[in-house]
């Protein structure tokens, strides 16, 4: 006989195709997630778990440089990560991929636009005045330009 009763969505979602792609996307988000704990901190930025299969861990990372560095300390991270519970990697090979030093750059970009400056003091607007009165007329434009972006503090009344 059939057995007609709904199965839960779980039920489905255990046994297909997409509870088996959720769990590499998980593995490999850990995965991920130790290496930025053990590269240096300068390199965590571009260096990122791409995939794992048959046990090699596929590493991208933004430059050869980096991958020259990741290739040496390649046994040292690949024991680090056995002993966090992925006992099941063989070995490690890196590639790489220049997209993750471009994508990086454009997040530290916005960061740096984002900081403002502080103004020019009056001293330094006295000198670029005084720097503008012999300079050609383009330029001196510009350095009175410059020159109004001093902000004066406040004197007490006297």
């Amino acid at each position: 006989m059939r057995d007609h009763r709904p199965t839960a969505t779980t039920e489905l979602i255990d046994s297909s195709l997409l509870k088996r792609l959720q769990d590499h996307a998980s593995e490999i988000i850990n995965i991920n997630k130790v290496i930025k704990s053990i590269v240096p901190a300068s390199a965590v930025d571009h260096v990122r778990a791409a995939n794992v299969r048959n046990g090699q861990l596929v590493i991208e990372t933004a430059s050869a440089a980096l991958k020259m560095r990741i290739d040496r300390d390649r046994l040292n991270i690949l024991n680090q990560l056995r002993s966090q519970g992925f006992a099941k990697l063989i070995s490690i090979e890196v590639k790489i991929n220049p997209a993750i030093y471009r994508n990086g750059g454009a997040i530290h970009q916005s960061k740096k636009e984002a900081k403002t400056r502080p103004p020019i003091s009056q001293e330094a607007a006295n000198y670029l005045l005084a720097v503008a009165e012999s300079a050609p007329p383009k330029l001196q434009a510009r350095l009175q330009r410059l020159a109004t972006l001093t902000q004066t503090p406040n004197k007490p009344n006297e």
